[in-house]
């Protein structure tokens, strides 16, 4: 008997044995055919379905905004299309055989040449994959000294679309490009050098935007050629050249005087009529410590001296508004406008008006002089933010940042809007898109909403008898809370009517 109990208690560990091998087989399989599920679901994922097309568009989209960048910083060195065709094999199919996503290009500053043969490989595979697609090229070098890269870029200049150079261009530095080098494709110039050469560019039919740290001098302008053909200008406001030579621009279109110098303030300003200009943007600031723009106010002479009866567009914003000292701190020139409104006769239907301090009262005036405002913007400062006490004028004065969106501004931008008890015009009739960035210590979001109801009139009868047009989109922005509860669902239920309705408030709050 124990010999038989002794073989039955074998024969079951040998076929608990078997069992044991047969669920670690199971378990070993089942391990496979799940990771085999997964890879069929990422298959089936829903960026896999997106057509090549769409793809294509997403990468170019990401490319074009993050340049191929050459520098020695390693943390810096940015190469989107490279990173896109790691992804997985369908990825970099689809990147290499796109030539675009190899076309946009960005040396630094602070690549010496020691560096340069290590970037040569990829520049050259870049170039090759890129095909003939046009170039963006951005070349920033250190006190003018080429190098390969830029040699080899320069060689492909014929492919050029969009060029930025921070350099003194000359034969010493780019003997290449001053070789009388023709540019069929270029279309916009950014050029950096304080003494630009333009002529380089003469061959460029394409041109038509250009900007300058500052204009040439007489001759060197004079025989630019494609001046003619220039749609669209930007530069700095810094010499004399600037407030007398836009006429040599016959078919400007849009002009940008950006890093307006309030130290300098020509003695004698001639006067210059753009018949063709339709859209101007100052951008000013405060550049110097000894605080200019107090007593130098340079938009004033730009003004006095300018006649755009095209104009449509007028933008005057605090291009640098993160510190005190560089805010623009001039008096708001409401007598300049006027004179240039009125000398100009222009039928303006766009205005945005950026960080820049003018009371309430200047707002109003200048809006009556522009009824056919279809687009308006109005961006003030979180005053807690800034201490102006830190940077006095030279006699001690302390700048003041004026009220401007107080309850005076939006009771007059009500459609029913009365002063001294008798109903008054309507402000800017013809308003269709609204824009404000409002200091919330001072904002009024009751009497916001109420405005914006005022002039939500999708009855087109009863809106000509109101003599508004109905707006069509507005845009909020309390700084420093939210916009109160009660106004922001009075605000919902015209959007669900189909006002455009957006309130960047609760992005800011967060």
């Amino acid at each position: 008997m124990l010999s038989d109990a002794e073989i039955n208690s074998q024969q079951g560990e040998l076929e608990i044995s078997q069992l044991r091998s047969r669920v670690l087989h199971l378990q070993e399989k089942q391990k496979l055919l799940d990771k085999h599920v997964e890879q069929l679901k990422s298959l089936s994922a829903p960026i896999r379905r997106l057509p090549v097309d769409t793809l294509i568009h997403c990468f170019a989209i990401f490319c074009e905004n993050h340049p191929i960048l050459f520098s020695r910083r390693p943390s810096e060195i940015r190469s989107p299309p490279f990173a896109l065709a790691s992804v997985c094999n369908g990825w970099r199919q689809v990147v290499i055989a796109t030539s675009q996503l190899w076309s946009n290009f960005k040396v630094s500053a602070d690549l010496n040449k020691s560096l340069v043969p290590r970037f040569e490989a990829p520049l050259r595979l870049c170039l090759e994959r890129s095909k003939s697609y046009p170039l963006s090229i951005d070349l920033r070098l250190n006190h003018g000294e080429s190098n390969l890269l830029v040699s080899l870029l320069v060689e492909h200049s014929s492919r050029w679309r969009h060029a930025q150079i921070s350099s003194e261009v000359s034969r010493k530095f780019f003997p290449g490009l001053c070789d009388g080098r023709s540019f069929p494709l270029l279309e916009t110039l950014n050029f950096r050098d304080v003494d630009p050469n333009l002529q380089i560019f003469n061959l460029a039919p394409r041109l038509r935007s250009l900007k300058l740290a500052s204009l040439p001098a007489g001759d060197s302008l004079v025989n630019f050629t494609p001046r003619s053909q220039i749609a669209s200008l930007e530069v700095a406001c810094c010499d004399e050249y600037v407030f007398q030579e836009l006429e040599k621009f016959p078919n400007l279109q849009s002009m940008v005087y950006s890093d307006l110098d309030h130290s300098y303030l020509p003695d004698t300003v001639a006067p210059q009529i753009l018949p063709c200009l339709s859209t101007l943007e100052f951008r000013m600031g405060d550049l110097y410590y000894d605080q200019r723009s107090h007593t130098h106010n340079l938009l004033t002479v730009l003004l006095d001296n300018l006649t755009l009866p095209s104009l449509a567009t007028l933008a005057i914003t605090n291009h640098v508004q993160d510190v005190e000292f560089e805010i623009f701190k001039g008096v708001w020139p409401h007598e300049a406008i006027h004179n240039f409104m009125e000398r100009s006769a222009c039928l303006l239907l766009t205005l945005r008006l950026d960080q820049i301090s003018l009371s309430d009262r200047d707002l109003i005036g200048l809006l009556r002089l522009t009824p056919s405002l279809v687009e308006f913007r109005v961006k003030e400062i979180y005053r807690e933010d800034y201490n102006f006490t830190r940077c006095p004028a030279p006699d001690g004065t302390i700048f003041k940042y004026e009220d401007t969106l107080t309850s005076l501004f939006l009771s007059a931008l009500h459609a029913y809007a009365y002063n001294h008890g008798i109903a008054s015009p309507p402000l800017v009739p013809k308003l269709k898109r609204l824009e404000l960035v409002a200091d919330g210590n001072l904002f009024d979001d009751d009497l916001f909403s109420r405005m914006v109801v005022s002039r939500w009139i999708p009855d087109k009868v009863y809106a000509q008898s109101v003599g508004v047009t109905c707006l069509q989109s507005v845009k909020i922005c309390v700084l420093g809370r939210t916009l109160q509860e009660e106004a922001k669902e009075r605000l919902r239920l015209l959007k669900r009517a189909g006002l455009e309705f957006v309130d960047f408030s609760e992005e800011e709050d967060e």
